[in-house]
């Protein structure tokens, strides 16, 4: 094979009569202008010959300054990659299924790198339709294959990206759903679909995709009764002016629904930075289900504890559900002032009357006793019968003194609620009135829960307890007895006067006891009182005379005169 000579005034044209040869010379001027005017390169392959000859601007092109056999120059060139569809172009168009030649392919420089070239050209066939010479031109397309290739690449990475957040929406076990700032879809997942697939609300469904308006679906379910909790339009308008609310809120927010299917979903709004929102749809069916659950566990619990409560004093039922209080076997020492109280021959009162009739008033008294009780921060012990058990002291307590002037100030208005009681009971026809007998007493005892680890009784023990007991025992009707130590924890605000020394069971020695006649809420009528050492003085002005007044008086400034000398 040889190599065609440089220019197109050697070109070899197979014709069957040449032309004259200045006619030769006019072609071949104009042809070599056309060639070098022209940005693509031309060539002439003589197939039969294997010769080819290329325009100068080709040979600029390629950057090389001859060309060899097309076996031996041009195929080589070729990169290996685009070799195979290079000559299956060329085979297509020899053999007449192309019009043209047309093929984009890389190609080696005379520098050793590739580039792209369009290569388009067309053969002329000898009479037996054999292509004899292929006539092309060749374009530099680098800029714009690469190009073509840099768009490719970046919607094979774009392709990629949308597959891989596909199956990431995919995965997710919540429903996801994008929309644009105009509330209408961009782009969801089938769980999000999934919401709106209930039966006989497929054309619902149908409307969840790219494009839709959020509203439009939400109005066509709603009158599908997917909503059930949002009964009329209204009420279905005013959500939807919610959620749009929440999605101007630039932290997002979040909104409960309720399905007819039963489900319950979760909508959470989050906005994006373009104006539109990102929303997921977590199924919170399970949760609601035990938090109904556990609103039916707590209601039920709320009507034991309250049941509960009546078998507890307050403070101590308090204590214990508020968690100061545990409730074990731990009794402590402290000093109370105890109190006791029954109805005076309450026995004989009770076979005057039908069990039914002694229930209620029985009830209506110790109601009664009990709000008092509570109203002056007693601890309510026990009922026993007719008998009333309470203290002061614990499980809160303001000092053994308020402690016990709280305890007779209760004692004195249990007294005067029982006299009040009493003309309600004659006018219903009870002859024998309810009177209370009362002892009070104040000293150390032991106060907590007594008992076994399955039952414990909250009560208090000690010497005490059983003083009060006689004490309340020993009062006459509608009288109140309390012991030394409480008379003198209440000196000046109580009114009391002595009773004497009695003897109790269990006691070795006479106690010293007192009776209540009043309180001192008068301050000009208080008692005055001085406790000190060498020195003890108690008047009572309550009833002291004004003719005593006067003597007293003087007595205390003679009293007074010696104690300058």
């Amino acid at each position: 094979m040889t190599n065609a000579k440089r220019g197109p005034t050697k070109t070899k044209v197979s014709l069957n009569a040449q032309p004259p040869r200045d006619v030769l010379l006019t072609v071949e001027t104009r042809l070599a202008l056309v060639t070098e005017t022209i940005t693509e390169g031309i060539y002439d392959w003589q197939v039969a010959a294997n010769t080819l000859w290329v325009s100068d601007r080709l040979k600029i092109i390629l950057g090389i300054s001859e060309v060899r056999s097309i076996s031996e120059s041009w195929a080589d060139r070729v990169h290996p990659e685009d070799l195979a569809r290079y000559k299956a172009a060329i085979a297509k168009h020899f053999k007449g299924e192309t019009e043209r030649l047309a093929s984009e392919y890389r190609i080696r420089r005379g520098t050793g790198d590739y580039f792209w070239i369009a290569d388009s050209g067309r053969c002329i066939r000898g009479e037996d339709g054999r292509a004899v010479r292929l006539i092309g031109a060749v374009r530099d397309i680098t800029r714009r294959k690469l190009a073509e290739l840099k768009l490719i690449a970046a919607n094979q990475m774009a392709e990629k990206a949308r597959q891989q957040l596909n199956e990431a929406l995919e995965a997710m076990s919540e429903g996801l759903v994008l929309f644009d700032a105009a509330d209408r879809i961009v782009v969801c997942n089938s769980n999000y679909r999934r919401y709106f697939a209930v039966a006989g609300a497929t054309e619902v469904a149908a409307m969840v995709k790219p494009g839709a308006l959020l509203w439009d679906i939400m109005r066509a379910a709603h009158e599908k009764g997917m909503f059930p909790l949002l009964k009329g339009g209204a009420d279905m308008e005013a959500h939807i002016m919610h959620r749009k609310a929440l999605r101007q809120n630039v932290q997002g927010g979040s909104v409960e629904q309720n399905l007819s299917d039963r489900r319950w979903l979760q909508i959470n709004e989050h906005r994006t930075a373009d104006g539109g929102t990102a929303s997921v749809y977590t199924d919170i069916t399970d949760v609601k289900r035990r938090e109904m659950e556990l609103a039916k566990k707590t209601e039920m619990l709320e009507s034991l504890s309250s049941k509960l409560a009546k078998y507890l004093p307050p403070q101590v039922y308090k204590s214990i559900f508020t968690g100061e209080r545990s409730a074990e076997v731990a009794p402590s020492r402290k000093k109370l002032t105890i109190f006791f109280s029954d109805i005076a021959e309450f026995s004989n009162t009770v076979e005057e009357l039908e069990s039914e009739e002694l229930t209620s008033l029985l009830n209506q008294y110790l109601t009664e006793m009990s709000k008092i009780a509570l109203a002056h921060g007693a601890t309510v012990d026990k009922f026993i019968g007719d008998a009333i058990v309470a203290f002061f002291g614990d499980p809160g307590s303001h000092g053994p003194r308020e402690d016990a002037i709280a305890c007779v100030r209760m004692a004195t208005t249990m007294q005067q609620r029982m006299r009040e009681l009493q003309a309600e009971w004659r006018g219903r026809g009870l002859e024998r009135a309810f009177e209370l007998r009362i002892g009070i007493t104040t000293g150390y005892c032991t106060v907590g829960n007594f008992g076994s680890e399955h039952r414990l009784d909250y009560t208090a023990i000690g010497n005490a307890v059983n003083l009060a007991a006689r004490l309340q025992q020993n009062a006459e009707r509608g009288a109140i007895l309390i012991d030394n130590e409480t008379n003198s924890l209440v000196q000046g605000i109580i009114a009391s006067e002595e009773h004497g020394s009695i003897r109790v069971r269990g006691f070795s020695r006479p106690i010293r006891v007192f009776s209540v006649t009043g309180l001192h809420d008068d301050p000009e009528r208080r008692p005055i009182s001085v406790n000190r050492d060498g020195v003890r003085v108690w008047i009572d002005r309550g009833k002291i005379s004004d003719a005593a007044k006067q003597a007293t008086i003087a007595a205390l400034k003679t009293a007074l005169a010696s104690l300058d000398d």
